[in-house]
C-alpha cells in the first residue's frame, strides 16, 4: 500500500493542472438551447427547499417510510464560463424525505475544498473529469478535483458523497451540511474511493479506487458503521475505466474493459482511448481470502455499471451488466450534451456475463427491446442470489436525449414491463425499495425522478416493482427543475 500514495495518483491526475483554455459560452446563449437542455444547467438556487411537494397523483404507501438521497453535477457554469464534460459540474445532493403521505425536499451542494475555492474565486479553478480549465491551481492531490457529484452512501449518522477519484465527504444526512473528507489513516487520505460501494450479507461495506497509472486497485472493506477493517492493494490491474463493481455471496468481481488509460493527456479523460480488439479483464477475488484472485478474459467492450451477480451450485459466475461496443458516449456524447448538441453512441444493451468454473468466459445480450438500457437495480435482499427480477431504465427518443421509461426484466420468462413517462421527460435511475409488508421478491417499490423539460420541473415517482406497466401510484411535483444527476440511495426511517 506504501508504493500506491498520494504522489503516485497525483501524477495520474496531475494532466487537470494544465492550462489549455476552456470553451467560453455566455450566460446568455443558454436561452437559445434546446428545452432539454435545462438538464444540463445550474440548479436554480444554491439552496433549495420546499416544505411541503405537491402531491400530484395517486397516494404515499403507508409503509413507505424514510429519506431517498440523489447526488449529481448542478454547477456547470461559473462566470460566464461553462464546463465541457457533464461529469465535471459540482455535485449537489437532494433529499426527499417521505411518510405520513407526504414528501419534503432539501437541496445543497457538497461543500468539497472545490466547491469553496471555486465560490471564493467566482470561476472554475481546477479541471475534472474531461474538463481543461484555464489558469488553473496547482493541484496537492485528487482531492484538489474532487466535485463530489456521482453517487451517495448513508452511513451510520453520517451520509457520504461520494466520486471517482479521491474521498468520501461526510455530510449531515438531515440538513446536508458538509463535515468534510472521511479520513480513515493518513495514507489512505486523499485516495480514491469510488462511487458504487457494495454490502455484503454481514453488512460490510466494499469499495475500491483506481490508479490506472500503477495498474491497481485500492480495496477497501468496512463495517456497517463505516470503520475501515482492511485495505489493501490489488496489483495487475489492466487500465481500463472502472466505474462499477458486483458481488456475489462469496467473491467480488471487478472488469477492466476495454477503454484503457494509453497516453498522458491534457485531462484525465484524454489518457483513454478505445481498444476494439482488447479483451476485458474479468478479476474474481475472494471475499475471505483477497490474495485467491482468478482473472478470465471477455470480448471487448465498455460497461459504466452491473446489476446482480450470482455463483451456481456448479461453480461458475453468472452477473448482468449494461454493455456498449465502444465508449461513445463518455468520450464524446457527455460533452455535446454540455454545448446542446444531440449526442451520437451506440446503444446500452443489458447482457449476461457467464464465467465458467473451468476459466472460460462469455456474454450475451439479455434483450435489446427498448434499449438503451442502464441504471440497474434489483431487490437488495436477493443480492448475490440467483434474483429473478431486473430493473432498468430505457426507451431512447428521437431528436433529443436519454430515456423516458423504467422497464422491469423476468429473466426467468423473458417478460418485459415497461412504463414510458413520455417524449418530454428524462427518466433518472430508479432505486428498489423493499416492501416491510411483503417477501417477495417483487414485492416493494421503484422510486426515482423525472424532469419534465417542458414544464420545466422535476417530478419524483413511485412505482410497484410488481407492476411497472401500471405506472407510478404516486407522483409528487416539484415547482423547479432539478439538474439531471446520477445516482442515489435509501435510507429508511
Amino acid at each position: 500500500m506504501t508504493q500506491l500514495n498520494r504522489r503516485n495518483i497525483l501524477q495520474a491526475f496531475g494532466a487537470l493542472t494544465a492550462t489549455t483554455a476552456m470553451p467560453k459560452l455566455a450566460f446568455a446563449q443558454a436561452a437559445n438551447m434546446p428545452d432539454w437542455h435545462i438538464g444540463w444547467q445550474n440548479s436554480v438556487r444554491r439552496q433549495l427547499q420546499t416544505e411541503s411537494v405537491k402531491l400530484v397523483s395517486g397516494a404515499l404507501p403507508s409503509d413507505l417510510a424514510g429519506t431517498f438521497y440523489r447526488n449529481g453535477p448542478a454547477i456547470h457554469e461559473r462566470g460566464g464560463v461553462r464546463m465541457t464534460h457533464w461529469f465535471d459540474g459540482d455535485g449537489m445532493v437532494q433529499a426527499f424525505r417521505m411518510g405520513g403521505g407526504e414528501v419534503s425536499h432539501i437541496g445543497r451542494p457538497v461543500e468539497t475544498a472545490l466547491y469553496k475555492q471555486n465560490e471564493k474565486a467566482g470561476r472554475f479553478t481546477v479541471g475534472g473529469f474531461g474538463t481543461t480549465v484555464k489558469d488553473a491551481y496547482p493541484m496537492t492531490g485528487p482531492d484538489s478535483a474532487n466535485a463530489a457529484n456521482t453517487s451517495v452512501l448513508p452511513v451510520g449518522d453520517e451520509l457520504w458523497a461520494l466520486w471517482e477519484g479521491g474521498s468520501a465527504y461526510r455530510m449531515n444526512p438531515e440538513t446536508l451540511e458538509t463535515y468534510g473528507p472521511k479520513v480513515w489513516t493518513d495514507k489512505l487520505h486523499g485516495m480514491p474511493f469510488s462511487a458504487h460501494p457494495k454490502i455484503d450479507r454481514k453488512g460490510h461495506i466494499w469499495n475500491f479506487g483506481q490508479s490506472v497509472d500503477m495498474r491497481a486497485l485500492i480495496l477497501y472493506k468496512l463495517n456497517p458503521k463505516g470503520e475501515l477493517l482492511e485495505a489493501k492493494l490489488i496489483r495487475d490491474v489492466p487500465p481500463g475505466m472502472i466505474h462499477d463493481f458486483c458481488i456475489t455471496d462469496r467473491q467480488l468481481i471487478f472488469v477492466a474493459n476495454s477503454f484503457r488509460a494509453v497516453r498522458n493527456g491534457h485531462n484525465y479523460l484524454s489518457q483513454f482511448e478505445y481498444q476494439k480488439d482488447a479483451p476485458q479483464r474479468v478479476i474474481v477475488l475472494d471475499m475471505d481470502d483477497l490474495d485467491n484472485r482468478q482473472d478470465y478474459d471477455l470480448s471487448p467492450g465498455f460497461q459504466f455499471h452491473f446489476g446482480n451477480a450470482y455463483q451456481e451450485d456448479s461453480g461458475d459466475i453468472r452477473f448482468t451488466l449494461c454493455k456498449t461496443d465502444g465508449a461513445e458516449f463518455v468520450s464524446h456524447s457527455a460533452k455535446s450534451l454540455m454545448r446542446g448538441e444531440l449526442p451520437d453512441h451506440g446503444p446500452t444493451t443489458l447482457s449476461e456475463v457467464v464465467l465458467k468454473a473451468g476459466g472460460a468466459a462469455s456474454i450475451a445480450p439479455i434483450t435489446e427491446t427498448l434499449a438503451s438500457h442502464d441504471f440497474p437495480q434489483f431487490n437488495p435482499a436477493f443480492g448475490g442470489k440467483a434474483a429473478r427480477y431486473l430493473y432498468t431504465v430505457g426507451k431512447s427518443e428521437a431528436n433529443r436525449p436519454g430515456e423516458t421509461a423504467i422497464l422491469r426484466h423476468d429473466l426467468k420468462t423473458h417478460e418485459l414491463q415497461s412504463y414510458d413517462y413520455g417524449a418530454d421527460c428524462l427518466v433518472e435511475e430508479h432505486l428498489f425499495i423493499p416492501s416491510t409488508a411483503s417477501d417477495f421478491e417483487d414485492g416493494g417499490y421503484l422510486i426515482g425522478t423525472s424532469l419534465d423539460y417542458k414544464a420545466k420541473v422535476t417530478r419524483l415517482n413511485v412505482l410497484r416493482a410488481d407492476k411497472v406497466a401500471n405506472g407510478p401510484i404516486a407522483v409528487f411535483e416539484l415547482p423547479y427543475a432539478l439538474p439531471l444527476g446520477f445516482h442515489g440511495a435509501w435510507k429508511s426511517a
